[in-house]
């Protein structure tokens, strides 16, 4: 195993279950849906031009906020390309 695949082995494992993201982009993991959820409603109030995703890795769900969602939408990672 060469050093790249050792850190980006390392990095997978730093992931918590629920992880939030950016325009596609993840930015953080949390442990509990709630604390992810909070962190996402934060990030789209801040910042209303961007999608925010609030992924869960165990059940392969995400939750989308963003400029075209009037609320959340669940959606399986089979039906957004994941």
């Amino acid at each position: 195993m060469d050093q790249l695949q050792k850190r980006q082995l390392a990095k997978r494992a730093q992931m918590a279950r629920y992880v939030v993201s950016v325009d596609r982009q993840a930015k953080s993991s949390f442990e509990t849906r709630e604390a992810a959820d909070e962190e996402a409603r934060r990030i789209a109030t801040a910042f209303a031009r961007v999608t925010v995703t609030v992924s869960d890795s165990d059940n392969d769900s995400a939750k989308t906020l963003g400029p075209t969602a009037d609320a959340p939408v669940e959606q399986s990672a089979a039906d957004s390309g994941v």
